[in-house]
Parts: structure tokens; C-alpha cells; sequence
């Protein structure tokens, strides 16, 4: 077999699968009584994957969650072996798949440094020699010293990008990274690619967002159910891969388009601070704007859904209260505000309905009345921002 040139990646055949467990932990009496059975169910997490990346090249790649993204850089970085095929790669590979990967909790930020750029190949003296380098790239010289229990995600993600961007990689993977941290540490970071990619680095890079994607990369590919349903430019595939999302319908299959009946939606629109937008920041001013006309004595009430563009539901709500009493009728707009929009990095729509007060056939309904992205500068799981603070102290005294 031939050598590979330095930076390549080569996946022929390759395919992964894994036991999904589909029972809770088992008590020691479950276990005996049960022969220690548990049932599973088998996930096709890849299925005949070739790919080769050549190097220097931004590799992008895409798709819905669960269509195998993470598991293609777990096989890549050697990870996890595949059940069939073969994976080659040629020259020092570097991944940051997971929040804190490689990080002792209990170690402070200084010696899992040490740890993590050992595992890496690093002699010790180099470490030592870039030290400072690193903590100030990560810019956590205040707290690099405390265990890294403490930190945060936006600060694992920093120190683990800050060892990363120390180890002149010939293969970096890298998966959600832009995902976490404040808007001017991601654009270091996205300096940071781009001077791997100067250097002839190759990157693959697994993200949710097409805009980071289009700018980084210089190719994409979209996975769906394991298998490699696209591949071509990086606009080329964001294009595909949102269209594609568009067609998931699950949740308006009752909420499709009615005819008008004596009010009528003319428009929905989505706004900023700066008026008419369609992405927003996470905490921006966000309000729905929805036009309609009545047409006979009515007084609709207008109620807008949020969803993820999946068919999640986010929330509902209605002007019920602010109903006038009498009939008015010709052209109207009512407007749902919010002071800071609290939703995480997605895409999400609106669904728009006019209803009579006392409930019945409503008069007119949109199940697609907006759509618009969402990016956010912090990490944390699920649809919508907790807007919490963390606090971490010592317990004195003896428990009551």
C-alpha cells in the first residue's frame, strides 16, 4: 500500500455501528433474576463511508443531529475503530471532538496543559517553552492554576483550542468548536484556522451553523443516516442541506394553510433592533410582526407558535388580553415583542393563527409564517438560554 503525502485522510468502506441500551441501570436482584439480559438496539452510526481529503484542504461537514458527524471524527482520529473498511491518515492528528477530552478535573488548567499537548507528542521542554503562549491565547492567566472542575464550558473549549492551536497539526478535527465562547474569542479562533490553513493544515470541521462552514471551509459534505449524501462547495451544500431541513413537516400536519374566513393574514415578519432581520444574536431584541385584515364583525385573536424548523415546540402565546371590545375591520398589525431573545444556535419558525375569542374554527392559519437563524455566543444544551449564574464555594460546617 502506498504512503500517503502528509495531511491526507482516506475512509474506504468504512462503517460503524454501536448498542443503543434501551433500559435503565439494572439492581444487582434485576440483574440475577434477568441472566444479566438487557435489551439494545443496534444504531448505524456509519454506513460505507469513502472519503478522501487532500491536503491543505477546510473540509465542512453537516447534517441533522444523529447523522453520524461525531462518529466520523472519532474514526478518523483512531478513536474508535470501524467495524468495516479502512481508515488511513498521514502526519500528526489533532482533535477537539468533546469539552474537556484529554482534561483531569481534579489537575489545574496549568498541568492539564502539560497533559494534554503530552498525549499529543510534546516533550516536556517544548510544553514549557510554549506555556505562556498557550495561557495567553486561551486568556485564562487569572485562572489557569485552579482545577478545571471549576471552568466553565466556554473555558474548556478555550484552553483545549489553546493547546490545539499550539501543536502545528497536519490534520485537525474539529467539532462544534465555534459552538462555545464569546464572539471575540470565536473570531480568534477563526484567525487561528485560517493560519493552519496558510500552513497547509488539513481541517475537518463539524458544525450546526452554514455561515461558519461557508467561511471556513472550501468544501462540505452532508451526512445523512450515516452515508455521505453530498458533496461540492461549501454554498452549494448549505443550500441543499437547508432546503432539506424546510421539508421536515412532522409538526404542521394539522397546521397546514386554511382558507380565509372573515380575517385574513397578509404578512409575518421577524424583527431586530435594526428593523427586518432574519438571524439574530442570542439576548438580541427579537418581535413578530403579523398583519391581517378583518373582513366581517369579528375580533380575532391573533397567537403566534415557535418551533424548531424539526417541529419542536418552543412556546405559544396570544393577544387575548388586549382584545378591543367592538369590531374593527380593515387593516391591522399586531406585534410580540421581546426585550432578549432567549433562545440557543438553531433555526427556528413561526406559525401564525387567527382565532375567535371564545374558541372554534379559526379564521385564518399560516404554518409557515417566518423562518429565522439563531447563533449564540455561549454554550448550553437544548432550545432555549437558562439566563442563570453558576456560583462555586466551599461548605463549612458539619451537614445537619
Amino acid at each position: 500500500m502506498s504512503r500517503l503525502p502528509e495531511g491526507t485522510v482516506e475512509l474506504k468502506g468504512v462503517s460503524r455501528s454501536y448498542d443503543l441500551r434501551l433500559e435503565h441501570n439494572m439492581t444487582l436482584k434485576e440483574t440475577i433474576m434477568r441472566g444479566r439480559r438487557t435489551r439494545s438496539r443496534k444504531v448505524q452510526a456509519l454506513r460505507d463511508i469513502d472519503l478522501r481529503v487532500e491536503p491543505g484542504t477546510a473540509l465542512g461537514v453537516v447534517g441533522s443531529n444523529g447523522a453520524g458527524k461525531s462518529t466520523l471524527l472519532t474514526v478518523i482520529a483512531g478513536i474508535l475503530p470501524p467495524d468495516e473498511g479502512t481508515v488511513r491518515t498521514s502526519g500528526r492528528v489533532v482533535s477537539l471532538l468533546e469539552l474537556g477530552a484529554g482534561f483531569h478535573p481534579e489537575f489545574s488548567g496549568r498541568e492539564n496543559v502539560v497533559l494534554n499537548a503530552s498525549i499529543h507528542g510534546m516533550r516536556r521542554a517544548e510544553i514549557e517553552g510554549r506555556m505562556d503562549e498557550i495561557i495567553a491565547f486561551s486568556e485564562l492567566d487569572r485562572f489557569i492554576d485552579a482545577p478545571v472542575r471549576t471552568f466553565s464550558s466556554g473555558m474548556y473549549t478555550r484552553l483545549g483550542f489553546a493547546v490545539a492551536s499550539c501543536l502545528d497539526p497536519d490534520i485537525l478535527l474539529l467539532d462544534e468548536i465555534l459552538a462555545v465562547g464569546d464572539a471575540a474569542f470565536q473570531q480568534k479562533c477563526i484567525a487561528r484556522i485560517a493560519e493552519f490553513q496558510r500552513a497547509g493544515t488539513t481541517i475537518i470541521f463539524v458544525s450546526h451553523s452554514g455561515m461558519a462552514v461557508k467561511r471556513i471551509c472550501d468544501r462540505a459534505i452532508w451526512l445523512q443516516g450515516g452515508r455521505i449524501d453530498a458533496d461540492d462547495r461549501p454554498d452549494k451544500i448549505i443550500d441543499r442541506y437547508e432546503h432539506g431541513l424546510e421539508k421536515i413537516d412532522d409538526l404542521f400536519s394539522n397546521f397546514d394553510e386554511s382558507e380565509p374566513d372573515q380575517a385574513e393574514i397578509t404578512g409575518v415578519r421577524v424583527s431586530g433592533a435594526g428593523g427586518e432581520q432574519t438571524r439574530f444574536m442570542s439576548g438580541e431584541p427579537f418581535s413578530v410582526e403579523v398583519d391581517y385584515r378583518v373582513d366581517g364583525p369579528v375580533t380575532p385573536v391573533v397567537q403566534i407558535v415557535i418551533t424548531t424548523t424539526e417541529g419542536g415546540l418552543i412556546g405559544a402565546t396570544d393577544n387575548r388580553l388586549l382584545l378591543e371590545s367592538d369590531p374593527v375591520t380593515g387593516p391591522h398589525t399586531a406585534t410580540f415583542s421581546l426585550e432578549r431573545l432567549p433562545l440557543l444556535e438553531g433555526r427556528f419558525r413561526v406559525a401564525v393563527e387567527l382565532n375567535p375569542p371564545a374558541g372554534g374554527r379559526s379564521f385564518h392559519r399560516r404554518g409557515r409564517g417566518a423562518e429565522f437563524a439563531v447563533f449564540a455566543q455561549s454554550r448550553g444544551y437544548g432550545p432555549v438560554a437558562l439566563p442563570g449564574e453558576w456560583r462555586v464555594g466551599t461548605t463549612t460546617g458539619a451537614p445537619g
